[in-house]
C-alpha cells in the first residue's frame, strides 16, 4: 500500500508519539512533548512542521522538522524521522522523505541535520543513499538508581562544604524569593553552555526562549534544578533533571560549571546531588546524552554508574 503524506492533525499526535516512542525506545516522546515544541516554535517565529504517513487511517511514519534554539540558523534545520517497526521497508520512509525534502527546499534550506543510532538495522543506509553525511557521535546512556552508592561521594561533598560551596535547588530560591532569579538563572546558563560541544556553532539562548522552553517547561523538576553558589555567593554551576510522560526515568537537561571554577568536582557533586533528588522521587533512572568529545563529562557520568547506549551518529545533508 502506497502511504499518504500530509501534515499532521492534532489528533494524530498521541498516535504519532506512540510510533516514535515504538521505533525510537532510547529517546521516547509524549504527545505533550510533541504539542510543546511545535507551540514553542511557532511563538518563536521559526520555521517548522511535521508530516505523517498514514496508511489507511493509520499512522505508520512520522517526519518532524524544527530549528534549534541554541544554534538557530534561519535556513538551518533538525529533521526526527521514524517509521513504525512493522511497516519498514514498505517505503513508508522514502515517501516521508520525498515529501518532506519537497517543503525543506520551498523554505530555502541550505542544510538539513538528524541522528541515527550506529547499530540501527536501516537508518545509516537510508541517509547515506539520501546524501546524508555522518559526522559527530554521542551516547545516550542511564543510571539505574537502585545501583547507584553515593558513599565514595562524601568526601568530595565535605571538602566543597569547607571550601563554602553549597548547593541549592531552584524550589528553595523561589521559596527565598532569591532576587533577580530567572535574569541570574538565565546567566548562568548563558555561560555554562559556552563550551559545550555541538554539530552547529553555538548561538545565544534569548531571555524569552530561555524561560519558555526551560522555566515554562511542565516536566522541569524545581528540585532537580540545582545550583552551585561558591563562598562569595557567585553562581558557578548547574545540573537539571526533568520529567516526561513518556518515560518513567528522569532526563538531565544542561549540567555545566564556569570556566574559573572547573576541575574542582563542582559538576560531580551536582550529579550526585541530583540523583539523590531523583531517588526521592522514585524514579527508577536518570538517563543523560552526552558528545563522544565531552570527555570530561563522560568521565564524571562513566565514574558515577551511567551505562552507554551503542552511539548515536549526527548526521547533515546540506542542500
Amino acid at each position: 500500500m502506497t502511504p499518504t503524506v500530509r501534515p499532521i492533525r492534532d489528533p494524530e499526535w498521541d498516535a504519532a508519539a506512540r510510533l516514535w516512542t515504538l521505533a525510537v525506545p532510547h529517546d521516547p516522546f509524549s504527545a505533550g512533548d510533541f504539542r510543546k515544541r511545535a507551540a514553542e516554535q511557532e511563538g518563536w517565529g521559526y520555521t517548522a512542521f511535521t508530516l505523517v504517513a498514514l496508511e489507511g487511517e493509520e499512522v505508520v511514519g512520522l517526519a518532524s522538522v524544527y530549528q534549534n534554539p541554541g544554534m538557530y540558523h534561519p535556513q538551518r534545520f533538525m529533521l526526527e524521522l521514524a517509521v513504525h517497526p512493522e511497516r519498514q521497508w514498505r517505503g513508508v520512509g522514502g515517501a516521508l522523505w520525498d515529501a518532506m525534502r519537497a517543503e525543506l527546499v520551498r523554505h530555502g534550506a541550505q542544510a538539513v541535520r538528524t541522528s541515527a543510532r550506529e547499530d540501527h538495522p536501516l537508518a545509516p543506509g537510508f541517509l547515506a543513499r539520501r546524501g546524508f553525511v555522518a559526522g559527530s557521535r554521542y551516547f545516550t546512556s542511564a543510571l539505574d538508581l537502585s545501583a547507584f552508592d553515593e558513599a565514595p561521594y562524601r568526601a568530595l561533598e565535605d571538602r566543597l562544604a569547607r571550601q563554602g560551596v553549597r548547593v541549592r535547588s531552584l524550589h528553595e530560591l523561589r521559596e527565598t524569593r532569591e532576587p533577580d532569579l530567572p535574569a541570574r538563572l538565565h546567566t548562568l546558563m548563558s555561560d555554562v553552555r559556552r563550551d559545550v560541544p555541538r554539530s552547529e556553532p553555538a548561538t545565544p539562548l534569548s531571555r524569552e526562549v530561555f524561560e519558555e522552553a526551560v522555566l515554562g517547561d511542565p516536566g522541569l523538576l524545581p528540585e532537580a534544578y540545582l545550583i552551585a553558589e561558591d563562598a562569595g555567593g557567585a553562581w558557578v554551576g548547574q545540573t537539571t533533571l526533568f520529567r516526561t510522560e513518556a518515560s518513567p526515568d528522569l532526563l538531565t537537561g544542561l549540567t555545566g560549571v564556569t570556566r574559573a571554577a572547573r576541575g574542582q568536582g563542582i559538576a560531580t557533586l551536582l550529579k550526585v546531588h541530583a540523583l539523590r533528588v531523583a531517588r526521592t522521587l522514585g524514579a527508577p533512572a536518570v538517563r543523560t546524552d552526552n558528545a563522544s568529545d565531552n570527555v570530561p563529562m563522560l568521565t564524571i557520568n562513566d565514574r558515577l554508574g551511567f551505562v552507554r547506549d551503542p552511539a548515536s551518529v549526527s548526521y547533515l545533508l546540506e542542500f
